[in-house]
């Protein structure tokens, strides 16, 4: 009998529910459909487990408003229900892609042949604490570094105008009230992704909590001095020592392993914006990484399904002319202009396909809990439990 190895590079929201979504809803009805070959999925990521990140901004001002045991959750018992003859989970990194001989080698000495390959490495910030691309002893080791620098500080600089860095200082501002908190927004306004009423709007509530926003200056270096202290160098010459400074400007995607004819040129793998197909046969892309993607959670959930169908498709496809029908192709559809942003635990601002949204809705969805509720469900596939 052959195998059919379908490789997901990378443990987080899309990698988890993808190979949820394949076990559940394509591998059964593929099997069927090839008694002589056999389905095996295949995670490889450095963490053994799962990270809400969305909380992150709370998480590193308090170990008590959002209990780490809420956050990191273990990937493995959650995979324990299906066939161990068509899952293996594997702790490493992608560190470089043969495509002619369709082999991974990853960072723990293995090399893992594939027949179908899925890329949901995501991406990575200047600060490791907005992302897992370690181990997640390592990003605990890191939060609890800056929570415990933060209680001590009296200065403290935030760079980056989007929602984390926005939502990072909101959440500063509110523990610690008497340290001089600034934003550098990187730019003209916090929030470009938003309407200029909103930016506005997170502005005028980060000052009310004693948060002074700089625009139209970016961070240009930073040094960490012997002291503890960061000396951050600006893009107008100017230089400021600060007692904490939060890098909290935009991700770049974990690309660096994949053959550059696969990227494009800000380093994300071209993908079918619908179907998250590459134009290389049994190549897939996913969340952050990819191309069609804004980088949300959002995006990130909504494309699971049209990824698992088309993987279907090709996979019955290859089984007999015909077989194709047995899956629908499903398709990304994005959802414009929309994002939740608190600026601490007592609302923020939002906006919802462009729309503006009051203080009090950011505030029942997002603000007091960041969806922290919704962690167990992502790790746990809740919403891939229909096809």
């Amino acid at each position: 009998m052959s195998t059919h190895e379908i490789l997901i590079l990378g443990g987080h929201h899309s990698g988890i529910n993808v190979a949820h979504y394949l076990l559940r809803h394509v591998i059964p009805k593929v099997s069927k459909l090839s008694p002589s070959t056999s389905y095996h999925v295949t995670i490889v990521t450095p963490n053994t487990e799962f990270y809400w990140n969305i909380a992150a901004p709370r998480l590193l001002v308090s170990e008590s408003l959002i209990p780490e045991e809420k956050v990191f959750l273990p990937i493995a018992k959650e995979f324990a229900s299906y066939d161990s003859a068509q899952f293996t989970l594997v702790t490493g990194k992608a560190t470089a892609l043969d495509p002619e001989k369709k082999t991974v080698t990853i960072s723990n000495g293995e090399k893992i042949t594939y027949s179908s390959l899925v890329i949901a490495t995501g991406s990575y910030f200047t600060s490791p604490v907005w992302q897992l691309n370690e181990s997640e002893v390592k990003l605990k080791s890191e939060i609890s570094a800056m929570r415990k620098a933060l209680q001590n500080a009296k200065t403290v600089l935030i760079a980056g105008g989007g929602a984390i860095g926005v939502e990072t200082a909101g959440e500063v501002g509110t523990q610690f009230p008497k340290h001089d908190t600034t934003i550098l927004s990187g730019g003209a306004r916090l929030l470009p992704k938003l309407v200029p009423a909103n930016s506005a709007a997170a502005e005028s509530r980060l000052k009310a909590l004693g948060v002074k926003t700089v625009n139209g200056v970016k961070v240009s270096s930073s040094t960490k001095n012997a002291d503890g202290t960061t000396t951050v160098t600006l893009d107008d010459g100017s230089s400021k020592t600060v007692d904490v400074f939060i890098d909290a400007t935009g991700p770049k995607p974990n690309s660096s392993f994949l053959p550059q004819s696969w990227l494009n040129s800000t380093g994300h793998v071209v993908t079918d914006d619908k179907t998250c197909r590459t134009d290389k046969p049994g190549i897939y892309a996913i969340g952050d990484v990819a191309s069609y993607s804004s980088g949300s959670v959002i995006d990130a959930n909504n494309s699971v399904a049209p990824l698992g169908t088309s993987i279907g498709i090709d996979l019955a496809k290859a089984a007999g002319p015909g077989n194709e029908k047995l899956f629908t192709q499903k398709e990304f559809k994005p959802i414009k202009d929309t994002q939740f942003v608190p600026t601490g635990p007592s609302g923020g601002v939002g906006q919802l396909m462009g729309w503006k949204l009051p203080s009090l809705t950011v505030w029942l969805a997002k603000s007091r809990t960041y969806f922290v509720w919704m962690a167990q469900g992502a790790v746990e596939g809740g919403g891939v439990k229909k096809p």
